[in-house]
């Protein structure tokens, strides 16, 4: 047996065991609504239905025929045109020193929906235009009718001192084009700029946040991994450089596109910045009274932040603290997050817990002064993740001076440093252990140890990167 095979083995039981737990998770899933669906039945509201469903099996097959008129006829299909081969980039223009970053911002400026994505958007913008010199000048853009434009007045709403139209401007010799916003349609949306850039010498770099929908698509919404997966295929031919929001996710994209053969840009650059964490909020002095109250008291608190989804570890966390419930110990768990998707299991078992709103609490809306409130009383983060792209609460709650106890798995690693307690992830014995022994005392870290980074860190990491060539892998 060689040396590498026990670790081959260990890696592989790893694997089985993060499946076999997804696989829980959705078994638990399906059992809460078989459940739904049985009360339903039996109750008056499904008597109502068992009537209604006569008429609507009439309405579906009348729509059902109406279609069918509408069909080839049998004999005659339809033509069906054959899958095109993936056609690789001619790398035909020459290359040019970067003289600019041009800051994609057109699909947060379309639609802000708060979410991660938009929030890294508008702080690299920020700390672009209100922070220090960088090696290159930074202009946001915004794309409309094939045409692009300084998007001035978003930069304004984030602080920079501008008060210029949103005038169209010109692409330059070297202009390097940074699809930092929300680009699921960007390339079909910025097909001409994006031919003009290359023309003119310059280069196209997309940011991806995580590789979640490709290497876990159980823990996904049954939506994104197609549209995923299309955009990464997408953006492999017509990027020249992808930036990640972690070391650990470019690494695991340069590995993943080499062991998938995915086809790629001849010479793909593989990059990558860390977000920062300076942005929260002070804490409110009012909370309402719900939230004040769950961290009132002499227990300790043990926050929870993220949308309540497969992955976040929220199962993990109730587990672990049934057990030292049931050991005598007197924590409080307080989740934050709002509702994601394949959760109705895990929030049927939360508001109808027996602790619901004594020892366990959930809050869905906390604002950010609320939740810089809930960090300030909390004695530790938990975060039982087993897939992120960066985690972002660590570090702030790193910066608050909290420890965490978080999985452990590569990219937490990268972010926790020194500066958490690690557990075998998804493992509840091996949480509750965690929590125990940092309870006690037997456990401590110094919250200083995790990673400190800035929004202006991110941006001249992002502008140094792409200035200075400064990138972490390049495929063939």
């Amino acid at each position: 047996m060689s040396g590498d095979e026990p670790s081959r083995q260990d890696a592989d039981r790893e694997r089985i065991r993060l499946l076999e737990f997804q696989l829980d998770h959705l078994r638990s899933e399906l059992l809460h609504l078989t459940h739904e669906r049985y009360r339903l039945i039996y109750s008056a509201s499904g008597h109502i239905y068992h009537l209604l469903r006569p008429i609507e099996q009439r309405l579906a097959d009348a729509g059902a025929a109406v279609a069918a008129h509408f069909r080839p006829r049998e004999g005659k299909p339809a033509a069906t045109p054959a899958p095109a081969s993936p056609k690789l980039p001619d790398p035909a223009f020459q290359t040019l020193p970067a003289r600019r970053l041009l800051i994609d911002v057109t699909g947060t400026v379309k639609r802000d929906a708060g979410t991660g994505i938009q929030r890294v958007v508008k702080e690299v913008v920020r700390a672009s235009y209100c922070g220090p010199d960088l090696d290159i000048p930074v202009l946001a853009v915004r794309c409309e009718a094939g045409k692009l434009y300084a998007a001035n007045a978003f930069a304004a709403s984030l602080g920079a001192v501008t008060s210029d139209p949103d005038a169209e401007i010109g692409i330059e010799p070297g202009d390097r084009f940074l699809m930092l916003s929300d680009s699921w349609n960007a390339f079909d949306e910025l097909g001409g700029v994006l031919g003009r850039i290359r023309a003119g010498g310059g280069e196209i770099v997309s940011c991806i946040f995580d590789l979640i929908p490709e290497l876990y698509p159980h823990a996904c919404h049954e939506v994104t991994v197609p549209r995923y997966r299309a955009w990464l295929r997408k953006a492999l031919l017509e990027s020249d450089g992808f930036l990640a929001i972690s070391r650990t996710v470019a690494e695991e994209l340069a590995d993943y596109v080499a062991a998938s053969g995915l086809p790629h840009r001849p010479g793909l650059k593989i990059g990558w910045f860390q977000c920062g964490a300076d942005l929260a909020a002070p804490a409110t002095d009012s909370p309402r009274p719900k939230i004040a109250a769950a961290v009132a008291g002499s227990a300790p608190v043990f926050l929870m932040v993220g949308t309540i989804e497969p992955r976040k570890g929220h199962r993990v966390a109730l587990d672990a603290f049934e057990a030292l419930w049931a050991s005598g110990m007197d924590a409080r768990l307080v989740i934050v997050g709002r509702r994601g998707w394949f959760e109705e299991a895990i929030v049927a078992r939360m508001q109808s817990h027996p602790e619901f709103d004594r020892r366990l609490f959930w809050f869905d809306d906390a604002g950010d002064g609320e939740l810089s409130y809930l960090y300030d009383r909390a004695a530790a983060l938990i975060f039982p993740s087993y897939a992120e792209g960066f985690g972002l609460p660590i570090v702030e709650a790193a910066l608050r001076g909290r420890p965490v106890i978080c999985s452990d798995i590569p990219v937490l690693r990268e972010v926790g440093r020194d500066g958490a307690i690690y557990f075998r992830v998804n493992d509840a014995e091996a949480l509750a252990a965690a929590i125990r022994d940092f309870a006690s005392g037997a456990r401590a870290v110094d919250p200083a140890k995790a990673l400190d980074v800035s929004w202006a860190d991110s941006a001249r990491r992002i502008v140094t990167v792409v200035a200075r060539e400064d990138w972490l892998r390049r495929l063939p």
